[in-house]
């Protein structure tokens, strides 16, 4: 969450600069930082699409429900910060290219923190109610160990 409010506030500030020259430095920051979230945010729905998921799953189900709308927003997150990465070629991008692209940038951040609220709400509150011990235990041993 750290890296994910550290590239916002880079974002903000490219929005809020005037001077191309600036803002294009600024930019190239924001990529930076972007790229450095990129991995931490990959592995972290690896672990629970491979792990979490599939217990919490076998209580509730897949086919429908909080874990089918979790991991639509994982792609969706996905599109909105690959399509950013792919497209900040600097030099080709117009003052109105940079705004829609941190517009965009904008709304995956937003999806990001929705998302982040959902499971901490929804997913792990239903997990503490209807995971057995064993479970538990399992998921701590996998999960336990730092993302980065």
């Amino acid at each position: 969450r750290s890296l994910l409010h550290e590239w916002y506030q880079i974002m903000m500030d490219v929005k809020a600069t005037e001077a191309m020259l600036s803002k294009y430095h600024k930019l190239k920051l924001l990529k930076e930082k972007v790229s450095e979230f990129l991995p931490v945010l990959d592995k972290h729905q690896a672990r629970e699409e491979q792990f979490f998921f599939p217990v919490l799953g076998s209580y509730i189900g897949t086919d429908q429900g909080p874990i089918l709308t979790i991991e639509a927003e994982h792609d969706e997150m996905a599109q909105y910060f690959n399509h950013f990465n792919g497209v900040t070629n600097m030099m080709e991008l117009s003052v109105e290219d940079i705004n829609l692209l941190l517009n965009d940038l904008n709304e995956g951040y937003e999806i990001c923190m929705v998302h982040m609220y959902k499971e901490e709400s929804v997913l792990f509150t239903m997990a503490e109610k209807v995971f057995k011990i064993k479970d538990e235990e399992t998921l701590l041993e996998v999960l336990n160990t730092k993302i980065i």
